[in-house]
Order: C-alpha cells, then structure tokens, then sequence
C-alpha cells in the first residue's frame, strides 16, 4: 500500500535543501494558515461578540457592585445617626436663650461627630441636620426645619423613616440628597430630619467606562424618574413611558439590552450598545489579526529564501562549534567563532557565541528572580488588601469605641491600625528602622493581650539609628518566632523577651579599627522553650506556607548579598538568641 508513496519519497530526498525548505513552508505553513483562515472567520466573530458581551456584563456588574456599596455605606451612616441616642437627646433638649448650653452640645457632641463623618468619607459633601429644635444653625450642621419644608422637594420626603434618595438639579449641576426623618415624632418633641449630599460625579464615575465605544447608560428610580443617563435624552421622551425607544435610539436596529438593580437605592440600570458597534469593533480586531498573520507569513517567506542561500557549511562550523562546548571545561563558557559574515548566519554565530558567556550569568541570576518572584508574590498579597478600607473601618471602630467608654477596644484598634499602616508600608519593600520598630512593638502588645500569663518585655534601643533605611517587614516573623514558638510554651514563671537595637561597634581587640561599612545590629532574646542544633540548622532550609525564618534570609540576601548576617543561637530550655546584622544605610 505504502508502495505507491516511494517515488515520491525519493523525489524528495533528492530535492535540493533549498526546495525543500520551500516546501515544507508552503506544506506547513501557507496551506494551513490559509485553511485557518477560512474556517475561522466563521466563527471568530460569533466567539469574540460573545466574550465582548460577557465582558461588558461583567463591567457592569462591577460599577453597579460598586455604587451599590458606596450607596450602602452611606444608608448605614444615616442608620447608625437614626439610632444614636447621643443627638436626639441634644436635639430635643430646651435650650430657651441658654447659649453656653448651645456652645456645649456643638462642641461636645455634634461637631464631633461630624467632622469624623467627614474625614471617613471623602464623597460626602454636606451633612445636615433639619431640626426645629432651640439650637442655633452653626456651620451647616443644623439648620432650621422651615429650610427643608419650604423646598419644592419636601413632598418627597416627608414622614418617611428610611433613606430616600433624590436627584436635584442646582445651578445648572446635578446633586445626589439622602434625606429621612429620624427619632420617632411620638417619642420626641422637635421635628428632625438628616440630609447627606453626596458627590455625584464620583458616584457615577465608574459608568462612563463600561464598555468601548458607543453605548447608553440610563438610570431610573422606582418611580420611572432619570436619576443618571451618559448622553443626552431628548426632551421629548420620557423615561416613564418611552425607556425602550430612549435606549434603542428608535433605530429598530439590533441592540445589545442589558439590565441591572441598585437595591440601595431602589434604581433600575439599563444598558444598551448598538450590534453594529460590536460587529465593527470585532471586525477591527479580527481584521488586525488576520493583517498581522499575512505580515508575518510574508516575512517567514522571506527568511526562508534568505536562509536556505547558504546555510548547510555554516551549519556544520556550528554543529563542530557546539561540539567542542560539549567536550570542552564548563567552566570557560566563551566561545570565539573567526567567522565575519555580517549576515544572518554570521549573527547567529555572534549571538551563539554571546549567548554561551552569559549561560554562566544566567544561573547566577536564577536564585534571584526566585527571589524576585516571592517579592512579587508578597506584593500582589499587599495590593489584595484595601488600606483606605481597612484605615476608615478602624477609625470608624476607634470613633464608637471612644464613644461608648471602651478604652481598651481604643487601644486595641490604635495598635491595629499602628501594625497595619507600617506593615503594608504602601506597597514600599523599604521603611526606616523606627518604622520596622514601631510595627513590632504594636504586633508585641496585640500578642501580650492575647496570652494569659504575663510575659515581660525589655527594649533597649539607640534612637539614634531610626531614620535609617531598614527592610519592611523583616523583623516581624523573627519576633513571632521568640513568642508563639518561645515563650508561649514555656512553663516558667519569669517570661522574658528583649530586644536590643545598636550601632555596631569596634573589635575590643582592635579598638582602633573602624569598618568600611557601618552595620546595625538588632538582637532579640527569649528565655522560653530554646530549641536544639538540629532543628536550628532546619530553619533556614525548609519552606513555609508563611512568611517563615527561610523567607527572611532570602529576602535579605536580594537586597545586602552577602554583606548581612542572620544567627540563630538556641539551647533546649534555656532560651533563644537570634541576631540580625545589616548594613547601616541612613534614609
């Protein structure tokens, strides 16, 4: 059966290297490149509109995601304002003509809490208090009653209990209002009434890049009222009746719809982007990637011609070449070729030739860009956290606390936010040592609250060194290791850790010396459990899912070489010592 495919076969082996090549290229490349073409364009087109439209519900569940939450977050502040005791009782008090006792309930209380509103929530332009209470207006925080009845807008609102917001249109911009009545009016003497306008523009920022091109976002509240739209309805339609001719533009032609809800506010979403815009956009891709596939055919054709003009004696000089690299001393990697052809082929020889002397820089640099990758690594976990969220949740907890007489939960909260902020550092792998510092000593006392025994701590440091340059979050991990490993499980009843921060001094046996580089030396000393020589020497070698003794001595290795030092000197039941030695950098 095969026999029939022989003189072909010879045919072949007897072509010249030079129509083989060009063969084998029209065989594998032309031919299949343009089948894939055929049979692509088919469905290419279907498969990339489908991903576009997946794509853009998914941008819009992220900016509807996203103004959800911020709506939320402010119908919470207007709950915790609903039920805090603190200002209905100033609000309903009888002031009569007693200023003193005015100035007491602004300053003690209503400011207050007011202006840490403020600073929690950049969005939030105005907050308010409409009262008929005693009080005198003062800096906006409260405002007569008769203010708010007398907007054509109260109609709205009045008499109800929960958020409602509104859109109103002044000086010519639009403002976003949440206004409801707080305290019960059974229960308290005086009509009050909270008002919080919020930046529109901001709030509604992340719509205007829901999608490429072309595309209608139309906002609309229950009551079928514009509450947002990115283009300009006509005066004409009404979103009340006509919201389908407003976002298929009353061109009959195919649309992309899609919908969505805001239960914070009770809105209703709509989205709408023309088929053509779509087909458009996906023909520019798929055209460009067709363009650029004809591009490189074109240019793979022209290399073969230019490569198969002389190419098997330059093949065997470098196959002869390659073969001395095998058979020769791996230590000498550099091999000189006395070719000076300034073609392809005598590049490839220079690049051959430069390629074996870095083969050598190459593994050099392996074990850093391991290193790198778990910088990275602990960059992307940094970035995963969101501090102005993790700062305003606990200020905000700070702020009720101190509120409520809880100065524990204060402390606790400030030692928190004190960890954090140095930890994360804003994304910098640098700090200086009074930083590193300040984030043990509050990572100590968190830990100290959560033991039961009392374990005794000993800082002995020269301040002097603390606008030095030193590694974020590098002493952490040896610290957690003298108290969860240390101290923790010791039975004895005079717990201790010391840690000592000094500038390193000269040798007693050479008291005139003075190093070249200056270095910092850190120690940290328990008097808990100690461990023995075996599992010591394991610290350095076995990897952790943390961020363990292993990583830290990587970590300084990328950034000091060899010019640092990390000892860890331990007997069982005696205790721990561990050294840290850097070079001493000033910031």
């Amino acid at each position: 059966m095969f026999r029939m495919f022989y003189p072909l076969r010879s045919r072949f082996l007897n072509m010249k290297i030079r129509n083989k090549v060009f063969f084998i290229f029209i065989l594998v490349g032309v031919i299949p490149f343009l089948c894939y073409i055929t049979l692509s364009n088919r469905f290419t087109n279907q498969l990339i509109l489908e991903r576009e439209t997946t794509l853009t519900e998914l941008a819009l569940d992220q900016a509807v995601t996203y103004m959800e939450n911020k709506l939320e977050t402010y119908n919470n502040l207007s709950n915790y304002m609903f039920n805090n005791t603190s200002i209905l009782e100033v609000l309903n008090k009888e002031y009569g003509t007693d200023y003193f006792q005015m100035y007491k309930a602004y300053q003690d209380t209503i400011e207050p809490l007011f202006q840490t509103y403020y600073a929690l929530h950049p969005d939030l332009l105005n907050l308010t208090i409409y009262s008929s209470c005693d009080l005198h207006p003062y800096n906006g925080y409260i405002q007569s009653f008769s203010v708010l009845s007398g907007q054509e807008w109260f109609s709205l609102v009045s008499g109800r209990y929960s958020p409602t917001w509104t859109i109103l249109e002044e000086d010519g911009e639009k403002s976003l209002y949440s206004t409801r009545l707080i305290g019960d009016s059974r229960k308290y003497r005086t009509l009050n009434y909270l008002c919080l306008q919020v930046d529109y523009e901001s709030l509604f920022a992340p719509l205007y890049t829901v999608s490429e091109g072309d595309y209608r976002i139309v906002i609309t509240d229950s009551a079928g009222s514009l509450v947002f739209s990115n283009v300009e309805i006509p005066a004409s339609l009404d979103t009340k009746t006509d919201i389908s001719g407003i976002m298929t533009d009353g061109s009959g032609k195919g649309h992309m719809l899609l919908t969505n809800q805001i239960h914070a506010a009770g809105w209703q979403v709509h989205f709408s982007k023309s088929y053509d815009s779509l087909v458009d956009y996906v023909n520019s891709i798929t055209g460009v990637i067709y363009a650029f596939g004809w591009i490189i055919l074109v240019f793979l054709g022209i290399m073969v011609l230019i490569i198969t003009v002389s190419i098997v004696s330059p093949i065997e000089t470098l196959t002869a070449k390659i073969r001395e690299v095998r058979n020769g001393d791996m230590s000498h990697l550099t091999v000189d070729l006395e070719d000076n052809r300034k073609d392809e082929i005598g590049v490839l020889f220079r690049n051959f030739s430069r390629m074996m002397g870095q083969i050598h820089h190459y593994i050099e640099v392996n074990l850093k860009n391991e290193l790198e990758k778990k910088n990275y690594q602990q960059k992307i976990l940094y970035a995963q956290i969101n501090p102005h969220f993790l700062y305003n949740s606990l200020s905000l907890i700070n702020s009720r606390a101190i509120l409520s007489g809880q100065d524990d939960i204060s402390n606790m909260v400030i030692l928190l936010s004190t960890f954090y902020r140095t930890a994360l550092n804003k994304g910098k792998d640098t700090t200086t040592l009074e930083n590193e510092l300040q984030n043990i000593q509050a990572y100590i006392q968190i830990q100290l609250l959560s033991y039961s025994e009392y374990i005794q701590v000993i800082y002995d440091i020269d301040y002097s060194l603390s606008p030095v340059t030193f590694p974020n979050f590098i002493l952490q991990p040896l610290v957690e290791n003298a108290l969860d490993h240390g101290l923790k499980n010791s039975l004895r009843e005079d717990k201790c850790l010391t840690i000592t921060v000094e500038r390193e001094s000269p040798d007693r046996e050479e008291p005139d010396y003075v190093p070249s580089v200056m270095h910092v030396i850190i120690r940290i000393e328990d008097n808990g459990i100690g461990m023995d020589e075996e599992t010591v020497s394991s610290l350095f070698r076995i990897k952790t899912n943390g961020y363990g003794l292993k990583n830290v001595n990587d970590r300084l290795k990328l950034l000091y070489g060899n010019d640092f030092r990390l000892t860890i000197t331990s007997r069982a039941g005696e205790g721990t010592l561990t050294v840290l030695k850097v070079p001493l950098e000033p910031s």
